[in-house]
């Protein structure tokens, strides 16, 4: 059992983790726009749509080799009551049919926004860009008419392939930012308006609907960012892993995926002694009386480190590694939201990475006892290929459930927040990538010199 109080005698050993509940996307913060005034919600679509249609007669030509064929701006429908939209092929539309939503018509070759609630409200919660983000979205699908994407391609992959599309533009706008309104921190806005836009956990990708899960949809926007528009032009042909997992029985769904409270830590705590036992042949294992609890809140509650007790700023919403002792500890009123609003995968993944650190700390990994950036993204790497291992049922104790990926997005997300991290700083955006390197490639993927190669070039 852990050792605490609150949280441990409400709901058993809910350990460590750096997380927290999931705030709601317009509290994850826009970037702030700095040197001059934001743009209004007028002037972001104007600039986005005008930056968008130049990408593409630009790069259309290089992936598909031929000229592009701009959507004519007459074909741009901003949506509200009373506003006459097309026919989508031969379909009569109202605005009670867009509402809350933004789309492309195939063949009849038009784009259709909600002008009152949905980009009003992107624009509101998510910043400028947010706009733009939309409609690249869209216009991954206007490229796909263009191209000519068979249309039986499943529903999920086409959707996946215009995220990616929607990442390869915005690596554009950061590289030429002097048009469309941008700063770094609009990557943590793009994550999280995506984990907005996913599909509920239980989900099936062969649904004639699906878009794919939140780790699914980030994963693509991060594909065509960082790799550029040919991987995504590839999608079709070679495409990409797709990891929503539906519910296994109406217990699990009433339940959300979750596992009992109580229940969480001690199974993290195998599961991560069990992976790294099997990766690293001279690994000490972490007991489950090795992990503590506190309140930051009751400074007499946080154990020592070192001979000394850490600061409340130090340890507030946090979980960690002591170093001098080695044990982990966290704050427990902030699991225990971690828990109730984010779940029990948001739980694993964060108490993950401290784990992590005590492994980086037997290798001799520079800067891991200091948390260098280098580090912490090896960490992250690491963490990606525990549940890589996870999630190919390589692991005795457990297997994962739907939403869980999604919990890891979120939980990042939110811990960042949680810590104070500035908005114009897209460290879950970096984060979730060194994650997704070590779920894709695997464990042995994670070089500290590769890591910290890729680092200096950020």
């Amino acid at each position: 059992m852990l050792r605490g109080r609150g949280l441990v005698a409400r709901v058993g050993v809910l350990a460590l983790v750096v997380s927290a509940l999931v705030v709601p996307a317009s509290a994850a913060g826009a970037a702030t726009h700095r040197g001059s005034a934001a743009p209004s919600y007028r002037q972001s679509i104007d600039t986005a749509l005008a930056d968008i249609q130049a990408y593409w007669s630009t790069e259309y030509r290089d992936l598909y080799g031929t000229r592009y064929i701009p959507v004519p701006k007459a074909r741009i429908i901003a949506a509200r009551p009373g506003v006459k939209i097309p026919p989508c092929q031969g379909q009569r539309l109202t605005y009670r049919d867009v509402s809350g939503n933004a789309a492309y018509c195939s063949v009849s070759n038009f784009v259709v926004y909600d002008d009152v609630g949905l980009m009003p409200d992107f624009y509101d919660r998510f910043g400028p860009f947010a706009v733009g983000l939309v409609f690249a979205h869209e216009w991954g699908h206007a490229i796909q008419d263009r191209a000519g994407i068979p249309a039986d391609t499943a529903t999920v992959y086409r959707e996946l392939q215009a995220d990616c599309f929607a990442g390869a533009w915005t690596a554009d706008v950061a590289d030429h930012p002097q048009n469309v309104a941008y700063e770094p921190g609009d990557l943590e806005a793009a994550v999280a308006a995506l984990l907005e836009l996913r599909d509920a956990p239980g989900s099936s990708p062969d649904d004639p609907s699906a878009h794919g899960s939140a780790f699914d949809r980030v994963s693509a926007f991060q594909d065509g960012f960082l790799t550029g528009p040919d991987r995504c032009a590839a999608y079709i042909d070679e495409p990409p892993l797709v990891v929503q997992i539906p519910f296994s029985s109406e217990e699990e769904a009433a339940a959300g995926g979750n596992v009992p409270a109580d229940e969480v830590i001690p199974l993290t705590v195998d599961l991560l002694n069990e992976f790294y036992s099997r990766v690293e042949p001279t690994y000490r294992p972490i007991t489950i009386d090795e992990v503590f609890s506190f309140d930051s809140s009751r400074v007499s509650t946080i154990p020592k480190c070192g001979g000394s007790r850490p600061s409340v700023k130090t340890v507030e919403n946090r979980v960690y590694f002591c170093t001098d002792d080695e044990y982990i500890a966290f704050d427990e009123p902030f699991l225990q939201s971690v828990y109730d609003n984010v779940g029990d995968f948001g739980v694993s993944t964060l108490l993950a990475n401290p784990w992590a650190t005590h492994v980086q700390l037997d290798q001799g990994i520079p800067g891991a006892a200091d948390n260098t950036l280098e580090a912490v993204l090896q960490a992250d790497c690491y963490t990606g290929g525990w549940v890589a291992a996870f999630y190919n049922g390589l692991l005795d104790a457990g297997s994962l459930s739907a939403g869980d990926l999604d919990e890891f997005v979120q939980a990042y997300l939110v811990y960042s927040r949680a810590r104070g991290v500035a908005a114009d700083v897209p460290i879950t955006f970096v984060r979730v990538s060194f994650f997704r390197r070590g779920f894709l490639s695997g464990y042995q993927s994670c070089d500290y010199a590769d890591v910290a190669k890729e680092v200096a070039a950020l």
